[in-house]
């Protein structure tokens, strides 16, 4: 009977260790699956954050794009009502015509003044380099010219004002520039 009990002990010992085993493969299945699906959660979370913050940096640049556009039609706005008084005056001088049909120069010397601190008021700066030193980050020369009694590189004269916006040169002088052979 000894051998009898032995064996089912044993049976039942193996059974066990098989039961045991299938018991912790599934465990570890599910613990498995349940990872799994936690990490894919995971992923799904992260990938919809993504997603949202693409979508946010988008609408932030259109944003940005909208307020630059704003503000240059604002800018320009008040340019604008600055550039009316000007132009307010420039008809009133039309309607100051002698009897031969001629406008008075200094009611336009008067106006250019004007213009000139409206562009100033600007940032504007109109360059009129006459008898200064030649620079050529800021003048153009179109010709050259010898006259002793001036300095090496001095501006003889000047074709076309430069311009310059907030110290950036916009548009350089067009000017003469005395050359003295050696």
């Amino acid at each position: 009977m000894n051998k009898k009990k032995d064996s089912e002990n044993s049976i039942d010992e193996c059974s066990t260790d098989e039961e045991i085993k299938d018991n912790l493969e599934i465990e570890q299945d599910s613990s498995a699956d349940e990872e799994d699906a936690l990490l894919e959660e995971k992923i799904s979370l992260l990938e919809d954050q993504i997603l949202r913050l693409q979508a946010e940096m988008i609408n932030t640049q259109k944003s940005a794009q909208n307020d630059i556009a704003r503000a240059r039609i604002f800018g320009l706005e008040a340019f604008m009502k600055d550039l009316l008084s000007v132009i307010d005056n420039l008809f009133r001088n039309l309607d100051f015509k002698s009897e031969d049909n001629t406008i008075p120069a200094d009611g336009y010397e008067l106006i250019l003044r004007e213009l000139e601190n409206v562009l100033g008021k600007n940032g504007i700066v109109l360059l009129d380099p006459l008898g200064e030193e030649f620079d050529p980050k800021l003048h153009e020369a179109i010709s050259t010219s010898n006259d002793k009694n001036k300095g090496n590189n001095i501006i003889l004269s000047v074709t076309q004002k430069g311009c310059t916006l907030n110290d950036r040169l916009i548009r350089p002088a067009l000017v003469v520039v005395n050359k003295i052979p050696h």
